[in-house]
């Protein structure tokens, strides 16, 4: 009979971590990167104008790393975590590198805009929509769904809360106690129901 040595289990605490470790290089770089993406984007929002005529991506990076005298690998970066976030977009038809304002929708996002609207509307204030299910729904990532809310963010539909009742996402926003009707004492609902019980 051929008897083995018990297997030591690990515990989750002792699992190795394979994520890089940062270096003094990548910790430069990523300040570097965090540089650029502030001046690239305070530079499109105070001075950007469409250009006329057709221009490519590569173009585009040229002529905004000679503006802000910054190498074009760097503000091709900056320029790819902006469009990640929503805060910019590249018209391929000739626009260039196009501004979102915190209120627009993202050209790539408007259909997943109006969902997110539709489904708000259905939902009671304060409850949590399913961000993982409406990402399913259309074929996005979760991050594009987040993107898409912030048009409703803007006009006062959803929120984000950090450390909701759900966890972390986005909920219907709930009507504050400024806004509701006062009772004939002049007391907000809420403190009303309160102190009633």
């Amino acid at each position: 009979m051929i008897t083995t040595a018990p297997q030591r289990h690990r515990s989750f605490s002792r699992i190795p971590d394979d994520r890089p470790r940062p270096t003094r290089r990548s910790a430069a770089l990523s300040r570097d990167l965090a540089r650029a993406v502030l001046a690239l984007r305070r530079h499109l929002s105070r001075s950007a104008v469409p250009l006329a005529g057709r221009i490519s991506r590569a173009r585009a990076v040229g002529l905004l790393s000679t503006e802000l005298g910054l190498p074009e690998e760097l503000t091709s970066a900056a320029l790819a975590v902006l469009e990640q976030r929503g805060d910019v977009f590249f018209s391929g038809r000739g626009r260039g590198v196009s501004v979102v304002g915190p209120g627009m929708v993202h050209p790539d996002d408007a259909v997943i805009t109006a969902y997110l609207e539709t489904a708000a509307l259905s939902y009671g204030p304060g409850d949590a929509l399913p961000m993982g299910l409406i990402a399913h729904d259309c074929q996005v990532p979760v991050a594009h769904v987040r993107r898409a809310s912030r048009p409703l963010i803007v006009s006062g539909l959803l929120q984000f809360r950090p450390r909701g009742p759900h966890g972390p996402g986005l909920y219907v926003r709930e009507p504050s106690t400024a806004t509701r009707e006062p009772d004939r004492s002049g007391a907000p609902a809420r403190a009303k129901a309160a102190r009633h019980g």
